[in-house]
């Protein structure tokens, strides 16, 4: 498989079914041979703050895709909106802000990415 996808999570915990879907997808896409991203966008920072604690049942699969790199990026101006930037920054995942102080979509079209929102 030659795809590359970008996914774009846009929805929080109160939406926890987008946050599985969109992790699982990236691992299957990548566990076929394609190129996946997933870019935290909107409320989905608010995730930083509940997913890295070991005890939260997603921990696992989140530790998956953060350690297959596949977290491209997180919004810096939704971060600090979520007041997530400080976890963001422990994770170690880049904040992105090229566009107006979110992440620029045009930046994964240019490079050949099929840009997804979640």
């Amino acid at each position: 498989m030659d795809q590359k996808i970008a996914l774009v999570l846009m929805a929080g915990p109160e939406m926890p079914c987008r946050m599985i879907h969109t992790f699982i997808w990236a691992l299957d896409v990548t566990g076929r041979g394609g190129e996946a991203k997933i870019i935290l966008e909107g409320e989905s920072p608010r995730w930083l703050l509940e997913l890295p604690d070991p005890e939260h049942g997603r921990h696992g699969l989140y530790r998956k895709v953060k350690e297959a790199g596949l977290i491209d990026g997180v919004c810096k101006a939704c971060a600090i909106q979520a007041q997530a930037l400080e976890a963001a920054s422990e994770e170690g995942l880049r904040l992105v802000y090229d566009a107006s102080g979110h992440v620029s979509l045009g930046t994964y079209m240019e490079a050949g990415y099929q840009v997804i929102l979640v």
